[in-house]
């Protein structure tokens, strides 16, 4: 078990293609990205229940060993979330290798 740092990225489910190869670009350690997020925030509901998929998020998770990375990866999507909307959350966890 090693301690980490837990990045979640909730963002529009559109924005998901960019998301992944922003991480990719910001050399992420990997990431998984959860389909179809719902739920209320400042910019209105996701409801999820629409069939062009504009209304539903997506939430990626990654988990950071370095605090060098973890930096590097929040000030990269930074942009990207200011523009578009969304969030970004990190919280200490403990990651248990396989």
């Amino acid at each position: 078990m090693k301690d980490c740092t837990r990045i979640e990225i909730v963002i529009e489910k559109a924005l998901a293609r960019t998301m992944a190869d922003l991480l990719i670009e910001l050399n992420s350690p990997g990431y998984t990205m959860i389909d179809h997020a719902v739920g209320r925030g400042d910019r209105g509901e996701r409801r999820g229940d629409d069939p062009t998929g504009a209304s539903t998020n997506c939430v990626f998770i990654v988990a950071c060993e370095s605090r060098e990375v973890v930096d590097r990866i929040v000030e990269g999507v930074r942009p990207l979330l200011t523009q578009s909307g969304g969030m970004c959350l990190l919280s200490e966890a403990i990651l248990v290798k396989h």
